[in-house]
């Protein structure tokens, strides 16, 4: 930088806080030079395999890295790393834990801050962004070279970590003397209680009226924690840990997001095909108002 950004008058340099520092010599605006934050998510299955991308744009360009990219001005980490998988994979993820953060030097952009997230998907069915050439899954033992030294860094510290069950968040909306359920547009298929990952910052109650509203366009009043299920087996994707919810609605119901359909079911009419261990979390609700 030669000039400064507020008035135009040149630079020069000074000692300010014991560091050499960009200071405008016409109005006295100290050009702090800060490292830009970057986020990166980390998409791993239970056999090892790790989902990179080939970068079509430099640094980098032609060679394998995790996705990820600079985070904007008006989000949070949370919200750019999930953006930059949709917007690079062409997939909704969730986010599963933070793995760390780490600094790094780049030839383009100097001095960047890197902030790794484990990640969950919710499909296998991937989309190349226009930043992204193609899109491949590696075995941890084979990884091809990175782009970045410190995506390895971050890729070795994800197994480090404690593999801890993920808390999702379940809620069971009564409505016309039944109960609110949608049909899953993703993995699992079949019918279920609206909810989901319970997102990084954020209460089982936030996730709860979140996942409400964002697949049935219901808002809930009346929130009460019913009970918690943590069977390793009722998630054929993860080992999860469901915190149940029963609620009242407010709206028009509608099916969104990962809805295909949404209908409202009694108890004598429940469906054959109800996913992860719904069946059994509706029963013991109907019994428990017996």
């Amino acid at each position: 930088m030669q000039y400064c950004i507020e008035c135009g008058g040149m630079l020069e340099t000074k000692e300010i806080d014991s560091r050499t520092r960009l200071i405008c010599r016409q109005c006295g605006r100290i050009h702090y030079q800060n490292p830009l934050p970057v986020v990166v998510g980390v998409l791993s299955r239970d056999d090892g395999e790790i989902l990179l991308i080939r970068r079509a744009i430099d640094p980098g360009k032609g060679e394998w890295a995790l996705p990820g990219g600079f985070m904007e001005e008006d989000e949070s980490p949370q919200e750019a790393v999930l953006r930059e998988i949709e917007e690079e994979i062409g997939i909704k993820g969730e986010l599963a834990g933070l793995i760390g953060v780490y600094r790094s030097k780049s030839e383009l952009y100097g001095s960047v801050i890197i902030i790794g997230y484990k990640m969950m998907v919710q499909s296998g069915s991937y989309c190349p962004g226009k930043e992204v050439s193609e899109i491949k899954s590696f075995l941890k033992s084979d990884l091809p070279p990175l782009a970045f030294s410190s995506h390895k860094e971050i890729i070795s510290d994800s197994f480090r970590t404690f593999r801890n069950p993920v808390p999702t968040v379940d809620t069971i909306v009564e409505m016309d003397k039944g109960i609110v359920l949608i049909n899953r547009k993703n993995p699992p298929f079949g019918w279920a209680l609206p909810g989901g990952f319970v997102n990084y910052g954020e209460s089982l109650e936030e996730a709860a009226r979140r996942e409400t509203k964002e697949e049935t366009n219901l808002d809930i009043k009346g929130l009460r924690q019913f009970r918690a299920y943590s069977s390793p087996q009722r998630d054929p994707r993860c080992h999860t840990i469901t915190t149940v919810f029963t609620a009242r609605p407010q709206g028009k119901m509608k099916a969104r997001d990962d809805a295909k359909k949404i209908k409202v079911f009694r108890r004598e009419e429940l469906p054959q095909d109800l996913a992860f261990d719904h069946r059994q979390i509706l029963e013991d609700y109907f019994t428990s108002k017996e």
